[in-house]
């Protein structure tokens, strides 16, 4: 049960960077590779100012003998972000959305053919029902199948390097601590975007962006470096299929906030599908605390 806490208590943080990220880039329509790369930018020195000032201070950013996993780690995320973010121009909202979501099936096989992970047929069970709450959530019915194959192959390719990405990180994570691992990812990550806004010559609006929104820019940084160190404390204490089934609740927890702040409204189907979500979940939990007192009592 301590895991599943950690895991709700991560989603809070990333239900913030979807809000804000949405409102400045759909609602703003600010550059994405500029507002990755300004919010890192109040990311990576807060997180580098928490390792100085805590523990050993910068002698927990030694590699520790996973130097290479820590480039490959980086190398994965600054795919991710460039395939995910090009990936929006080729195909439609919902296609992406709805894809991207396979990372959790990649998990569970990657998982499974590497021995790394098992799980229950129980569990097992709510996969599917959790993606159809999730397709309901997203409108799945608005997915086009019609000239889309570029993006929506690189969606799915992100979901991959997703998944593939939360297994390298958890064996860092055998060398090195959450914050830590955060920094270097925050830091490779913003040379991703940096590139992205090189390449889309954004950063001619770098002023325009922080003179209107500055403050929008430094609370996504903030929340960014709080929201990461909380999820790999999740993913070290719990397996990654199943961390990836609790991160589905934050689409509906976003979906709730965005109702009264902005007056987005859901349809029945979508509350149908979130509500779904919230009952895998609630069963998921149930499962697992069962588990867990016969192993007590065995």
């Amino acid at each position: 049960m301590q895991a599943a806490f950690y895991a709700l208590l991560a989603i809070v943080p990333w239900v913030g960077v979807t809000l804000l990220i949405r409102f400045l880039v759909k609602m703003e329509g600010w550059p994405v590779g500029l507002v990755g790369t300004l919010s890192r930018v109040v990311t990576v020195p807060l997180l580098g100012a928490w390792i100085l000032s805590t523990g050993a201070g910068w002698r927990r950013l030694r590699p520790r003998g996973v130097g290479a996993w820590l480039l490959l780690m980086g190398a994965v995320s600054i795919a991710i972000n460039l395939l995910w973010f090009a990936a929006l121009k080729w195909t439609t909202a919902t296609n992406a959305a709805m894809l991207f979501r396979f990372d959790l099936v990649f998990v569970l096989l990657i998982g499974a053919a590497l021995g790394l992970e098992r799980i229950g047929l129980a569990q097992l069970a709510l996969v599917p029902v959790m993606l159809v709450g999730l397709g309901l959530l997203v409108e799945v019915q608005k997915f086009d199948l019609g000239g889309h194959l570029a993006g929506d192959a690189m969606v799915v390719v992100a979901a991959l390097g997703l998944a593939v990405n939360a297994f390298v990180i958890r064996r860092i994570m055998w060398a090195m601590d959450e914050n830590s691992v955060a920094l270097y990812n925050h830091t490779m990550s913003m040379m991703g975007f940096a590139a992205l806004a090189a390449a889309g010559s954004e950063f001619g609006l770098a002023g325009d962006l922080l003179a209107a929104a500055w403050v929008p820019v430094v609370a996504l940084g903030v929340v960014s470096a709080v929201g990461l160190p909380l999820y790999y404390v999740a993913l070290r204490r719990m397996d990654v299929w199943k961390l990836r089934m609790f991160l589905l609740l934050t689409p509906v927890i976003a979906a709730a906030v965005e109702w009264p702040l902005w007056g987005i409204r859901l349809s029945a189907l979508q509350c149908l599908g979130g509500a779904i979500i919230l009952a895998c979940l609630a069963a998921l939990i149930h499962i697992e605390s069962r588990e867990t007192r016969k192993d007590r009592m065995a």
